[in-house]
């Protein structure tokens, strides 16, 4: 990822964090006029889920900088969303529901620019993410 769309993501993220969850509510208002099936991987208190979105994006964004932290950070979450049943489709999905939610969340101020350098990060650590290795298929070899 390219430094000028580091600092545009860690810039723009600081309202999204101080909104206590707005940005959050308008993700999954668009995740589930997507795709409503989406909502059944959600059995969860929906309030909690919100708050883990927003966690997971504060550790996102706060190793942007260090690609092994972010390996490290991205793989975390590949093994959590695997666990929960997530797969590639769902996360293209959340990449658009982000987009929506971003342009929703900024209104006018939402430019292109600010768009692309999101949806550059997305796709870095959706990438890293789908290559963080099976702890399953770990143990099964006994590389675990």
């Amino acid at each position: 990822m390219e430094a000028r769309a580091r600092k545009i993501v860690v810039e723009s993220a600081g309202p999204i964090f101080a909104a206590k969850g707005r940005f959050a509510d308008f993700f999954y208002q668009h995740l589930f006029d997507l795709a409503p099936e989406t909502r059944a991987l959600f059995r969860r208190d929906l309030h909690r889920q919100k708050r883990m979105l927003m966690a997971a994006l504060a550790m996102v964004v706060g190793v942007l900088g260090d690609r092994d932290r972010l390996a490290a950070t991205a793989a975390h979450l590949g093994r959590v969303h695997a666990n929960r049943r997530v797969r590639h489709a769902h996360m293209m999905l959340g990449q658009r529901a982000f987009d929506l939610a971003l342009a929703d969340f900024y209104g006018p101020a939402c430019t292109d620019e600010m768009r692309i350098a999101w949806q550059s990060a997305y796709a870095q650590v959706l990438e890293m993410m789908e290559i963080a290795p099976d702890p399953c298929a770990l143990a099964e070899t006994g590389t675990a």
